[in-house]
């Protein structure tokens, strides 16, 4: 019987076009081809997602998956880019290190790009210009670990974390304190407004928009389809 559903649907719409009873009649029919057919909604909601996800992320463009010099990980020229939004007060920004870390191991396809947004406190903020700083120095990826391995974010831990990886404090310094730095937080945060998100971590695979915490499996996955949809 499902299969004739659209036939159904074309020759009672033809007959009943213009009735009085038409909507009322045809709702039925989709209550009745939806409860035959549960499945139909976890497709439609996926398709529905997806085009909105797509329709947000055309509003930045090649933007997001342009990283700031140096705050990138994994493969610099993988097929797949991972962008991910983290702010160093984020306790699920800090259980995720071990997921990305897993993943840019088990997949030399991957790129990852970082962005920083620092929305939880003054102390995020002064901690994402020198995570800036660091990737001037191409010394990101350690800074991050530093910063993340030190607890809780202070102008000390912040301190401690640069020295312990190595950076050259006064070139730094200059870095927090540019305009160009600023300008990429307000950049990041406008871009977050524009895809319509409002916490950390979220991570933006092909046209997939996660929010949270995600396992390596669930990062794995939506790279393994971003991965397909290039074909």
């Amino acid at each position: 019987m499902t299969k004739h559903l659209p036939l159904l649907f074309a020759l009672l719409g033809g007959i009943l076009l213009g009735a009085a009873g038409t909507y009322l009649f045809k709702g039925q029919i989709v209550r009745s081809a939806i409860l035959a057919n549960p499945e139909m909604i976890p497709e439609a909601i996926e398709l529905l997602n997806k085009k909105e996800s797509q329709k947000r992320l055309a509003t930045v463009d090649d933007k997001l998956s342009q990283p700031y010099s140096g705050a990138v990980a994994g493969n610099p020229n993988g097929d797949v880019t991972v962008v991910k939004f983290t702010d160093y007060n984020c306790g699920y920004c800090r259980a995720s290190l071990a997921h990305v870390d897993q993943l840019i191991g088990s997949d030399k396809g991957v790129k990852i790009v970082y962005r920083e947004m620092p929305i939880l406190a003054e102390s995020s903020k002064t901690a994402a210009l020198w995570a800036l700083a660091a990737a001037k120095q191409n010394k990101y990826s350690a800074f991050h670990k530093a910063m993340f391995d030190g607890g809780r974010v202070s102008d000390a831990s912040i301190q401690s974390a640069a020295q312990s990886v190595g950076l050259d404090m006064a070139a730094a310094q200059a870095v927090v304190a540019s305009q160009e730095a600023v300008s990429e937080l307000q950049s990041n945060v406008g871009m977050m407004q524009q895809l319509g998100f409002n916490g950390t971590p979220t991570f933006i695979i092909g046209d997939q928009i996660m929010e949270g915490l995600q396992d390596y499996e669930i990062l794995q996955a939506a790279v393994d389809k971003a991965r397909e949809a290039k074909g």
